[in-house]
């Protein structure tokens, strides 16, 4: 027995020994960053005891909860034993925080739907004025402009952390846009739209205020208030109670929605490895009370999963939920498959209904070891003369079911839709992602696609 005491006396004594404060907290590379935005994506913090075996684990976690604020190329944590103590060293790359940005984007809503018809009038030319990291806090600032099938104009501030603890912050913008062609119905699974080369049919402005508060490294609550107004030209005006909802070819309405996000993927730009949850309920007008006569309340959740089998091969899971509560809701709010969510191999149709579910799932193998590459002809520039890419096969299967109690002209409504492709991956620095895909369907049609996201 006085063996057994002995044993767990040592036991403790062995921990203690290898449990050691971190003395202090050096950052090299923040010209830019404040050293307090630094300091809150860290899992450590001076005077903290940290043991041995846990370097390796606050380490990773700390590297990407910064490389996850996209204020950095590279960052680097070293923890380093000094006199029983750990003095730790962060190393960081800023990126290029002034972007003036010439975008050329494409209205459809995928790349394949745009590749079918090829109409270059159905493109923006636009500007962004970009100020990242503004006085070093995180902040952003943004003016766009588009010229094109939209015409619009915005602005958009946003203050990650306004409160000493930093925790809460906020965002706001604005937008005004016109446009010479809507979408207006659907038509055997596609898209139906209603033109004029000459003036506009449809203006929108749209103003937002969001309220966001982040509670540890993972989990954030988002309150969001926009005030919406939609004017339609004569045009419109046959097609006011379905597209509108009203017979006043305009719509004013009020959204409020609540988001709550819990995000522990080690990159979210490209995760390979963590999970990610979400759940949001929106209303969509108040009506008598803010005169639209409009009330529509959705609720929207996903769940995606990545598992990192080893250092070459990744599997990844997700399943996507949108369901509208109200029997009626006006064509310009409908929601479904097709949208900013769909089954590969479905990109050029459209599925709408009360409620929408989705599946996808992706397979990938690293056919290139991401590595990180010195410019040699801009070595000089160094937050872009030093870059990091990685290549990625991947092959996929999704699944996805829409229901419409009454499908019309919506044919693909209230059946199980499969697709499946295979693709390549390349993932490089200041968070960009190009993919090409090629899906076929369990109808035997093929499309090829490029995104410039994660796919799930």
């Amino acid at each position: 027995m006085r063996g057994y005491w002995i044993g767990i006396l040592f036991c403790f004594a062995f921990l203690d020994s290898q449990s050691q404060a971190v003395k202090s907290i050096k950052i090299v590379g923040n010209k830019t960053t404040k050293e307090k935005i630094i300091f809150r994506e860290l899992s450590f913090s001076v005077g903290e005891t940290v043991l041995a075996t846990d370097t390796a684990e606050h380490k990773i976690k700390s590297e990407n909860n910064l490389f996850n604020t996209s204020l950095f190329n590279f960052t680097k944590i070293n923890f380093k034993d000094s006199l029983g103590n750990w003095v730790v060293l962060i190393e960081l790359q800023e990126r290029w925080y002034i972007w003036p940005e010439v975008i050329v984007k494409f209205q459809e809503r995928n790349f394949a739907e745009w590749w079918k018809n090829k109409n270059f009038s159905r493109v923006d030319f636009g500007l962004h004025l970009n100020k990242l990291n503004f006085l070093g806090l995180n902040q952003t600032v943004q003016v766009n402009s588009y010229l094109g099938f939209t015409e619009s104009f915005g602005f958009l501030y946003k203050v990650p952390y306004f409160n000493k603890k930093l925790k809460d912050g906020f965002k706001i913008s604005a937008e005004y846009a016109t446009q010479n062609e809507v979408f207006v119905e659907i038509d055997n699974d596609e898209m139906v739209y209603i033109k004029n080369d000459s003036i506009p049919i449809q203006s929108s402005l749209k103003f937002q205020l969001e309220y966001f508060r982040r509670t540890g490294f993972y989990q954030t609550q988002f309150f969001n208030a926009r005030f919406i107004q939609l004017k339609g030209w004569d045009i419109l005006r046959p097609l006011s109670e379905t597209y509108f909802g009203n017979s006043n070819s305009s719509l004013q309405f009020v959204n409020l929605s609540y988001r709550y996000k819990f995000d522990k993927r080690f990159s979210q730009n490209y995760p390979l490895n963590g999970y990610f949850f979400d759940v949001q309920l929106d209303q969509f007008g108040l009506g008598n009370i803010d005169k639209s006569g409009i009330f529509v309340t959705r609720l929207l959740s996903s769940y995606r999963k990545y598992w990192k089998i080893n250092h070459r091969y990744f599997f990844a899971a997700g399943a996507y939920l949108n369901h509208y509560f109200n029997e009626k809701t006006p064509f310009y709010l409908q929601g479904g498959l097709g949208f900013s969510s769909y089954v590969r191999g479905y990109e050029p149709y459209i599925i709408y209904g009360k409620t929408s579910g989705l599946v996808k799932t992706n397979f990938k193998t690293k056919l290139v070891k991401t590595k990180a590459v010195t410019i040699p002809m801009i070595k000089k520039i160094k937050k872009f003369s030093k870059i990091h890419f990685a290549v990625y096969w991947n092959c996929y299967l999704d699944m996805g079911y829409v229901h419409l109690p009454n499908p019309l002209n919506n044919t693909l409504a209230n059946q199980f839709l499969i697709g499946g492709g295979s693709g390549i991956d390349w993932v490089t620095y200041y968070d960009v992602v190009i993919r090409t895909e090629y899906s076929i369907n369990q109808f035997g049609n093929t499309n090829f696609n490029i995104s410039f996201v994660s796919p799930l």
